[in-house]
Formats: structure tokens, C-alpha cells, sequence
């Protein structure tokens, strides 16, 4: 392969997944913040309406985990379309907006308990947002998880692992 254009590829795979753990770190922080902000608040004024825990005691934690399975669903049916594409890159688009699609409604699952904690002031609502950003990062984005999930042959696995990686550290040969 030239030269220049392996290290085109190289700086364009190495920029997809800083882009990735970008988003990701984004996300994360925001619902963080959200989170500590939510603690606050509770802990300073009180929740908002305690008249609402009944309600919510139930709806919450199904809406939550309803949002997490369409979030895998709606992933998987991303990538189930790339894994028939030849091209790698178009491969990588449908595993990025996959991930974003997934990373939006984790986020939105995590948000729903913390605002359900706002109204109620019920610990559990924190708990389960812990658990949800527990989930959020078991599916953080990578490059084996990318091979994996996309199901790439033994060239295309090569050829992203090779490029992932600094120039010095390598395997191709760099005539």
C-alpha cells in the first residue's frame, strides 16, 4: 500500500475513535453532572412532590429498562446493514451512529430516574442510574468491540487494528 495513502487511513482510523471515546466521555460527563446536581438539590431543598412516589415507583424502572433493550435493539439492527457492506468505512459509520443511538437512550434511561429522584427523593431512582451508567460503560466504545460487533473478517480485523495504533508501533511494513 502507498505509503501516503496508509497513512491517510491511519490518521482516519485513529481520529474515528477518538471521536468515539470523545462522545462518549461527553455523555458521561453530562449525566455525572446531572447526577450531582440532582443529589444537591434533594439533599439541600427536599424533593419536589413525594405525592408522585407511588406512581412512579413502577414506571420508572420499566421505562428505564425498556429504553436500555431498544437501545441494543436499535444498535444491533445498525450494525446488522454494515456487516453486509464491503467497504470499511461505511462499516464505521453505522457502528458510530450506532453507538451514538445507544449512548442517547442509556442517557435518556439514566435521566428518567434522576428526574423521578428530583420529584420523589427516593434513593432507589439513584441507584438505578447507577446502574444504568454501570451498563453505559460496559458497551463504551473500542476497537475489539468494533471488530466484534461488526463481525469483521481477518483482513479487515488486521487492517484496523494495524491503524489504530501509533505509526512506531506497527506491524506493516513502512517501505
Amino acid at each position: 500500500m502507498d505509503p501516503q495513502i496508509n497513512e491517510e487511513v491511519r490518521k482516519a482510523v485513529r481520529r474515528f475513535f477518538r471521536q468515539m471515546n470523545f462522545l462518549f466521555s461527553v455523555f458521561v460527563a453530562g449525566l455525572i453532572l446531572f447526577l450531582v446536581t440532582a443529589y444537591i438539590v434533594v439533599y439541600y431543598r427536599g424533593p419536589a412532590g413525594t405525592e408522585y412516589g407511588t406512581m412512579l415507583f413502577i414506571a420508572s424502572p420499566v421505562s428505564g429498562i425498556a429504553l436500555i433493550v431498544m437501545a441494543y435493539r436499535l444498535y444491533l439492527g445498525r450494525l446488522k446493514g454494515a456487516r453486509e457492506s464491503d467497504q470499511l468505512y461505511v462499516k464505521m459509520e453505522s457502528y458510530r451512529s450506532g453507538q451514538v443511538l445507544r449512548m442517547i437512550l442509556f442517557d435518556g434511561a439514566a435521566f428518567v430516574q434522576l428526574i423521578v429522584y428530583l420529584l420523589t427523593g427516593e434513593k432507589l431512582y439513584l441507584l438505578l442510574c447507577l446502574g444504568i451508567l454501570t451498563v453505559f460503560f460496559l458497551a463504551r466504545p473500542n476497537l475489539e468491540r468494533f471488530i466484534t460487533d461488526l463481525q469483521l473478517n481477518d483482513t479487515e480485523a488486521r487492517v484496523m487494528r494495524d491503524h489504530a495504533k501509533p505509526p512506531s508501533q506497527s506491524s506493516e511494513p513502512s517501505a
